[in-house]
């Protein structure tokens, strides 16, 4: 038996991770972050987004509330940050139960999660049913984003996720449906030298299949060894994707009027291990955060459409896009 094969089964019995304990709160680990994203539509077919994030850093408590109004062309977001205080922040260790103020993500009967937010676009309240179970990206959950002994993190998804649910806006509560996206990582919060921050892609296709795609970004903007990616089949076991079978292009680019900040703006991914090639459109142009009040960091994270071909056949989908790093190396909160 090889050196590797050894290594990896060491590996996997040393980071061994358990659910639902693992969903729950790491104490011994610097900085973690609980990530929901999903579209949704109401009755009358008008889509949006949604992202809720949960920072613990150490124990400073930090979230992101961000809304998609797809058709009106609006975005919005909010932002706390709060000490670890008995009914106004925290996560509890074992189970999926974090807190800051009225926002929450907890698990409820059966394993759901039951996620709430409010802000200037309404209160949002949903439940979102796993309808595939965890994945662990990398190697059995440890994914490296550099060389050093502290660039890594501990990485699980739950990448496909039935929404039901409700927003209030004006005293008018309407009814939602949807898809989401559970994303827990933890680490020591290192940013590796010389990388300036990450486009990170999650894209739910629509012949029941996800692929997860980081690209960790050099100073030169080129992609550093440590980016890479997971393939979750419809059904089966999920397989990691070596970023040299990836070839990421950017089509189009957006200038913030507000950070003066230039982001891609629009994608072409192709994937010829898994036959995939597709457009990634962002479904608003404007999706920037400014999180002064609490991350102290500019990025982009928005509702995207997917088209292209899949084993020479067409193809469709939703997608969520993470980019950092574009006004300034992030992130400076998490890092040494």
């Amino acid at each position: 038996m090889s050196f590797a094969i050894v290594f990896r089964i060491l590996l996997a019995a040393l980071y061994a991770l358990e659910f639902p304990r693992d969903h729950g709160s790491h104490p011994d680990a610097p900085v973690e972050w609980w990530y929901y994203t999903g579209h949704l539509s109401d009755r009358a077919g008008k889509a949006y987004g949604f992202q809720l994030t949960f920072f613990r850093v150490r124990e400073l408590h930090l979230a992101h509330f961000a809304w998609t109004d797809v058709a009106r062309k609006r975005f919005s977001y909010e932002e706390k940050t709060h000490l670890a205080l008995p009914g106004i922040a925290g996560s509890s260790v074992g189970q999926l139960d974090v807190s800051n103020e009225d926002w929450s993500a907890r698990a409820g009967p059966g394993g759901v999660h039951v996620v709430a937010a409010s802000g200037r676009s309404g209160e949002l309240a949903l439940t979102l049913t796993a309808v595939k179970p965890p994945v662990a990206h990398g190697d059995a959950g440890l994914s490296r984003k550099g060389p050093g002994a502290r660039e890594y993190s501990r990485y699980v998804s739950i990448t496909r996720m039935r929404a039901r649910g409700t927003v209030k806006r004006g005293g008018r509560t309407d009814a939602l449906t949807g898809t989401a996206w559970f994303d827990h990582e933890w680490s020591p919060g290192v940013l590796p030298a010389g990388v300036r921050g990450w486009d990170w892609f999650a894209l739910q296709l629509d012949d029941g299949s996800e692929v997860m795609l980081y690209r960790m970004r050099g100073r030169d903007g080129k992609a550093t060894p440590f980016s890479a990616g997971t393939l979750v089949p419809a059904k089966g076991a999920a397989t990691a994707i070596r970023w040299s079978d990836v070839r990421l292009t950017e089509t189009k680019t957006w200038r913030s009027p507000r950070s003066g900040a230039t982001y891609p703006a629009g994608w072409r991914v192709v994937v010829p291990s898994i036959g995939l090639d597709v457009a990634i459109t962002p479904l608003l142009a404007d999706q920037e955060l400014d999180t002064a009040a609490s991350t102290g960091v500019v990025y982009w994270e928005g509702a995207c459409s997917v088209g292209g071909t899949r084993g020479g056949r067409p193809i469709a989908g939703r997608a969520y896009v993470e980019l950092t790093g574009y006004k300034s190396r992030d992130v400076p909160g998490l890092a040494e």
